[in-house]
């Protein structure tokens, strides 16, 4: 057993390890490169989730390579390919000598899961998705419901606490965001394919009339049980009710204050962008872009007071919107065919399936970067929950390359774009979306602070990169930009973040 699955087995049922001093000792006892000095609780809690993070990476290449195997044969998923599809991966993971006990369940559970999400929703929501995106959101959702059922197997003492690794702890937002996302994402729409199929339409374009009552009564039917299965599974895994936790969870001054601003900005805000929109005769993907700046204003200051309630918020807004799109998709009443209209002034060419998810991928492409670099929090700032000097830079990653950069570059490029690069981006946007990015982050790093008071040019550049490399990717990317620019321009800000403070 791992020193970190040893300390792992004293967790108690509420996912809180017992005293650490007791565990320390153990680790103390059987790492000996530690064993000048006790380790702290932090420093343990670190390694469980380090090793667990190292699982989720083999799985990544597991599930790469599932996808390369599937281009290369280019053969649909099935069960008979899927078998083939084990043996191959299960043997190459030998060869390459991934970490020992990973493959009996976690992984080839996990592989399978994920060619079916991967196969029957491009089926079933045919056109909303392209394959990379597909790929993204399907390994995203795998891993989600993978762990969530292991920490749920653990919390219930049907899966032993330190086998086959640990699962880390986490704190109750963690828990709600996880389930939340499970079912608004991924559960409603499962159930709501039939409706999709029967009284929706293949292309947003097409607005149907309004939904008649049978399969409105269905369709509240269908919400109200995954509301249901939320607050059951979520109440299970925090130890009480969900409404206590949020009672005492959000009813502080800060959160209050953050959710008092979030509306005020929304009244104010939101109903411009149609009047600007129709006043300045903008071009449609420029009044597209008025809501990546409503995103900035919404979420960039909030980074910097309440962590916490940005790591939730992001998730019950991505589950609102998955809601609100149901409705459209289906013109269901009183308001779905009302939105169906609003929505079909704002389509563009990549909005050509039953659902339009560019929105939501606006709000996931802020949300993951934070998500990935704060899994769990128990502090509600910034700037006390890590010393990194770019920590606001990476969780800030996606507003500054949608709300920001992307935004911008679609705004330039489209009035005064004169030279073409790739396709219809030209240099003058590029430019625009490199220009944007870096004045903006100024407000979240140091580097510059770096550059000017000690001469240290390294991170300067490093981060300039970083940011430079990301609008070239805007420039010639073929996925939704929504999803893809944030993820890309977070792991290059992880990597300048790794070179520096190693």
């Amino acid at each position: 057993m791992s020193p970190t699955a040893q300390c792992q087995a004293t967790l108690e049922s509420g996912g809180r390890f017992r005293h650490p001093d007791w565990c320390c000792h153990r680790a103390h006892c059987d790492m000996q490169p530690l064993t000048h000095r006790r380790l702290s609780w932090h420093t343990v809690r670190a390694l469980i989730h380090i090793e667990y993070a190292i699982v989720h990476v083999w799985l990544s290449l597991v599930l790469g390579m599932s996808s390369l195997l599937r281009v290369l044969f280019m053969t649909p998923w099935s069960i008979a390919t899927a078998a083939v599809e084990s043996v191959i991966l299960h043997g190459m993971c030998l060869i390459i000598q991934a970490p020992a006990g990973m493959f009996v369940v976690h992984v080839h559970a996990a592989l399978h899961l994920y060619n079916v999400l991967l196969y029957h929703g491009l089926v079933a929501v045919s056109r909303s998705f392209t394959y990379g995106e597909a790929m993204v959101v399907s390994q995203g959702m795998t891993f989600l419901i993978m762990d969530a059922i292991l920490y749920t197997l653990q919390q219930g003492g049907a899966l032993h606490q330190a086998e086959p690794y640990a699962i880390p702890p986490r704190d109750g937002i963690a828990i709600v965001l996880q389930i939340g996302l499970i079912v608004s994402v991924l559960l409603l729409p499962l159930l709501c394919v039939p409706l999709f199929h029967v009284y929706g339409t293949s292309t947003p374009r097409i607005v149907r009339p309004t939904l008649p009552p049978s399969p409105t009564a269905l369709f509240v039917g269908l919400v109200g049980f995954v509301a249901v299965v939320f607050t059951a599974w979520t109440s299970l895994l925090l130890d009480t009710t969900l409404w206590t936790w949020v009672v005492d969870v959000f009813l502080v001054p800060s959160k209050v204050g953050v959710a008092a601003y979030w509306a005020t900005t929304l009244v104010a805000v939101v109903p411009l962008c149609p009047i600007l929109a129709r006043r300045w005769s903008l071009r449609q993907i420029v009044a597209r872009k008025l809501y990546h700046f409503v995103v900035v204003l919404l979420f960039l200051p909030v980074t910097f007071v309440d962590v916490d309630m940005l790591r939730l918020s992001y998730g019950v807004a991505v589950g609102v919107f998955i809601v609100v799109e149901c409705i459209r998709a289906l013109a269901a009443p009183p308001f779905g065919r009302s939105i169906a209209l609003y929505m079909r002034m704002y389509l563009d060419h990549r909005d050509d399936g039953r659902l339009i998810l560019s929105h939501t991928y606006l709000l996931l492409g802020c949300a993951l970067p934070l998500w990935i670099l704060y899994p769990t929090s128990s502090t509600t700032n910034l700037d006390e929950s890590t010393s990194m000097a770019s920590a606001a830079l990476i969780s800030n990653a996606g507003v500054l390359a949608l709300g920001i950069g992307d935004a911008m570059g679609a705004t330039i490029g489209s009035m005064w774009g004169a030279t073409k690069v790739v396709g219809n981006k030209s240099l003058e946007g590029s430019v625009a979306v490199f220009v944007s990015m870096g004045a903006a982050s100024l407000v979240c790093h140091s580097y510059h602070v770096d550059l000017f008071l000690y001469g240290r040019y390294a991170p300067v550049i490093q981060w300039l990169g970083a940011t430079l490399v990301t609008a070239m990717l805007e420039a010639v990317t073929c996925q939704i930009d929504n999803l893809v620019l944030p993820l890309y321009y977070c792991a290059t800000l992880c990597l300048t973040a790794c070179s520096l403070y190693p």
